[in-house]
């Protein structure tokens, strides 16, 4: 299909390609190192999760807790990793069909239900490596953190948004669509 969008249009799009590789490419060596951190030494390790989910008491990781922990990192890395590779599609479609066609739209939708599940794993995410990361200490130094900020509402709130817009756009090109069949 060849291009209708203008040039502004078109050099915007590459210009969020390139950004959202680059995120992706953070992503990666950040797994890499907080990989590598974890081989490196329980303690490191221990050390970084009482200052990234800001314990007052210390972490204290089982092989069985790590390995939950190295699991729940994947799972949401590999989230955020679908989320990122659905936008790069998305600016590319922008970049190359015009930004009201179907799949665009498809992708603004898949794009907003990513990032709905994304807010919702945040939640649990939290609580879950809190838990993990103090269930081997002793009795009354165990550590649950629960709480809802105004950064995750504001994330659930945009994420609805995109999703909506998406879904909105999908049926306004399959409407589109149809009137074009009886013309």
């Amino acid at each position: 299909m060849t291009p209708t969008n203008s040039p502004a249009l078109s050099r915007l799009c590459g210009r969020m390609k390139t950004l959202t590789r680059i995120i992706q490419a953070g992503l990666v060596a950040g797994l890499a190192y907080a990989g590598w951190t974890a081989l490196a030494g329980q303690d490191r390790i221990s050390a970084f999760l009482t200052d990234a989910l800001d314990l007052s008491v210390a972490a204290t990781l089982t092989p069985a807790t790590g390995l939950a922990l190295a699991a729940l990192t994947v799972m949401f890395a590999g989230l955020a990793f679908f989320g990122l590779q659905t936008v790069w599609q998305l600016f590319d479609r922008l970049q190359h069909e015009t930004p009201f066609s179907h799949a665009v739209a498809a992708l603004l939708r898949r794009a907003g239900l990513i990032a709905l599940a994304g807010a919702v794993a945040s939640l649990f995410l939290t609580p879950v490596a809190t838990l993990l990361a103090t269930l081997a200490n002793p009795p009354g130094s165990r550590t649950l953190s629960v709480g809802l900020g105004s950064d995750q509402l504001m994330l659930f709130l945009l994420a609805g948004l995109l999703f909506v817009m998406g879904h909105v756009m999908v049926l306004a090109t399959s409407m589109n669509e149809d009137y074009e069949r009886f013309v």
